[in-house]
């Protein structure tokens, strides 16, 4: 047994998870696709839950170049276009599948974050990672005059990965890719672009804006 028998579990079982989810996949439905016995599962996990946390680890691990790649890594494109162009890389992939399953990572979220402790702090951790990149991009942003200097990078950065994941699971509805080219369209056309340097949010938009956290705060 190799650490290429763990992986291959690994990927297979994402395979059934996406799909089916983690509660409806049985563990013999596991080694079947994987065509290995009971055995060889319990050498490399403990059991199903510790299987679920590392094939969280395994999706992250599987996503993090691409992430450093398009948002930190060296390169003379502007910052703010590097994060659109990350979202539009990962959109095509989403929408050119058969299944529009979603974000096998924001997929569990949803099934086990609240009913498990284990699985609600891992899934803390890689969300943490996730936006790392993230406000590193902004950052450099921030740094290259793209956006003001006052702006609060880490709470936009979790914005933006929070709306993201909305989107996501939108587009497992509507079997579409509308939801992550709304989502495009006002991250970078409309929130991002009235955050960039010198740009003025209009008198109409600012007043409406003021109205709505009047409103808001109001008993």
């Amino acid at each position: 047994m190799t650490i290429d028998t763990e992986r291959y579990i690994l990927e297979k079982g994402a395979e059934l998870i996406r799909r089916n989810g983690f509660n409806n996949t049985g563990l013999s439905m596991i080694l079947k696709a994987a065509g290995v016995p009971r055995g060889s599962f319990y050498y490399y996990f403990k059991n199903k839950v510790d299987f679920g946390l590392r094939l969280i680890e395994y999706l992250h691990d599987s996503i993090k170049p691409v992430l450093y790649g398009f948002l930190t890594g060296e390169c003379d494109t502007p910052p703010l276009e590097r994060l659109r162009e990350f979202f539009a890389y990962f959109r095509r992939i989403f929408t050119n599948e058969e299944i529009m399953s979603g974000c096998p990572i924001g997929n569990i979220s949803q099934e086990m974050a609240a009913s498990n402790p284990r699985f609600r702090e891992k899934l803390a951790d890689v969300f943490d990672n996730i936006t790392n990149p993230v406000v590193i991009c902004l950052k450099h942003a921030v740094e290259k005059g793209e956006l003001s200097g006052e702006e609060d990078v880490l709470s936009l950065a979790k914005f933006i990965v929070n709306s993201w994941q909305g989107a996501l699971i939108a587009l497992k509805v509507s079997g579409t890719a509308e939801p992550l080219m709304i989502f495009e369209r006002f991250v970078f056309d409309e929130l991002l672009r009235f955050r960039a340097t010198g740009v003025q949010v209009p008198e109409t938009e600012r007043t409406n804006l003021m109205s709505w956290e009047l409103t808001r705060t109001t008993p």
